[in-house]
């Protein structure tokens, strides 16, 4: 069951958009590229959501939770794409990316992503990096409900039309294609342990205190628009657009 959708993107599109009139030449070409990301991202995590709702939208076992920003006692955010609560009290913490024109894992577990301006491939942030520190950040806001040493799970999900060059010694097996992911879940058969268990997410019954669990995370939702411009050294001196000014960002369902 589908407990809450993607949050609209649109309002933090449009701040890029101002900040990109009023930035000067040293901040254009950081802004630019950011936008780009942002849109990837965008269909990434759209494409990868049909997915998942595809398959789970009627699940009785299994709460879904899109794109959800989680903040640490200590300050520190997380932002989830996509949660699967399992009735058995398993989590599953997906994260979607976008590589246009390539990623290259290597022997040692580093990620790098064609550039196509420059015909050639450059350093990245590990996303499996990424995943750990959303799942500490995810453990901070399950300790409450006694849930913060449940199993979670992480899983890399890439568009189906992504170039991925794999490593023969580092394991990949976390980082998959979206279409190829729910093939398996729906399969219910791979050897990777975090998709073991995954064969049965969307049958038998869900219990309530799963869709408990789901809306108590809903409610620690933080979407955040307000710190986009100082992650660029800009001061907010003019309107931000009206799309941005009290949006609704996110719905429980």
């Amino acid at each position: 069951m589908i407990y809450k959708d993607s949050d609209n993107k649109m309002p933090v599109v449009a701040i890029l958009q101002r900040m990109l009139a009023l930035a000067g030449p040293d901040k254009r070409p950081l802004i630019e590229r950011e936008l780009r990301m942002m849109r990837a991202g965008i269909a990434a995590e759209r494409e990868a959501a049909g997915l998942i709702d595809v398959y789970l939208k009627d699940s009785t076992r299994t709460a879904v939770v899109h794109d959800l920003r989680l903040v640490s006692n200590d300050g520190e955010a997380a932002q989830i794409d996509h949660l699967l609560i399992h009735r058995s009290r398993r989590f599953y913490l997906l994260g979607t990316r976008h590589f246009a024109h390539g990623l290259r894992i290597t022997e040692d577990g580093d990620f790098l992503r064609w550039n196509e301006a420059t015909k050639s491939f450059e350093p990245m942030p590990s996303p499996l990096d990424e995943l750990a520190r959303q799942v500490s950040v995810l453990r901070d806001a399950l300790e409450p409900f006694g849930l913060d040493d449940a199993p979670v799970d992480t899983l890399v999900l890439l568009a189906p039309n992504a170039r991925i060059e794999r490593p023969r010694r580092f394991d990949s097996g976390r980082v998959m294609k979206a279409d190829q992911f729910m093939e398996k879940l729906n399969n219910g058969a791979d050897n990777a342990p975090a998709l073991a268990a995954l064969g049965n997410l969307n049958r038998t019954r869900m219990s309530d205190s799963i869709g408990d669990i789901a809306h108590k995370l809903i409610a620690l939702h933080r979407p955040s628009t307000a710190d986009t411009m100082s992650r660029f050294g800009l001061r907010r001196e003019a309107p931000l657009p009206q799309a941005c000014a009290g949006a609704a960002v996110g719905s429980a369902q």
